[in-house]
């Protein structure tokens, strides 16, 4: 793809999703609250795919002489972007649901950690000159990532409702993260493009 053109795929793919957000079914219990929760599932789960992808790209420049982390940066970028967007999502979702965000939940206080990691680690990696501790460090994100979210017990927040859901919604929620997840790699490829003249 003509990198000229990757703004515009990012912005349309963007749109696109929003788009089925706001077409997707509702249910009985949750009503238009839903929709937020197909928007907070299929960022989270294009979030998580990338910082797993960060651990995996992290671990192969150990093992081969790098010429820069733009990539790696750029998918660490992406991913605190998703991440940071899924939880704010997540938190107005509780809010309108229950009446309030509970931020004693331990999945909330998980992903919350993870956006401070994760913004921790690229200002540390990105400053470093030494590639074996770039390398380290995105693994370590990638671990943390893991980590935290299995270790992290459900009170208020459920398992995933979708797996309950009657067939509508579970295809809209897999079509939606799919856009997503096509939209997290489109922003990433435009920022790695552009990650010389720097995108922060």
């Amino acid at each position: 793809m003509n990198p000229k053109k990757l703004p515009v795929s990012v912005i349309l793919s963007l749109i696109v999703g929003i788009v089925l957000v706001l077409l997707s079914p509702e249910d009985k219990e949750l009503g238009p609250v839903l929709k937020l929760v197909y928007l907070h599932g299929a960022l989270i789960g294009a979030g998580f795919f990338l910082f797993t992808i960060v651990g995996i790209v992290s671990l192969i420049s150990l093992f081969r002489k790098s010429s820069g982390f733009s990539l790696l940066f750029a998918i660490e970028i992406t991913a605190m972007i998703f991440w940071i967007a899924a939880t704010i999502a997540g938190n107005i979702a509780s809010q309108l649901a229950w009446g309030g965000i509970f931020w004693s939940e331990p999945r909330l206080q998980a992903t919350i950690i993870i956006s401070f990691i994760s913004i921790g680690i690229y200002f540390i990696s990105s400053a470093s000159d030494n590639p074996k501790m770039i390398s380290f460090l995105g693994i370590g994100l990638a671990l943390s990532v893991w980590f935290l979210m299995i270790r992290a017990e459900r009170i208020m927040h459920p398992d995933n409702p979708f797996d309950v859901s009657e067939s509508s919604i579970k295809f809209f929620f897999i079509i939606i993260t799919l856009v997503f997840l096509i939209t997290s790699i489109l922003a990433v490829r435009w920022i790695s493009k552009n990650f010389k003249t720097g995108p922060f």
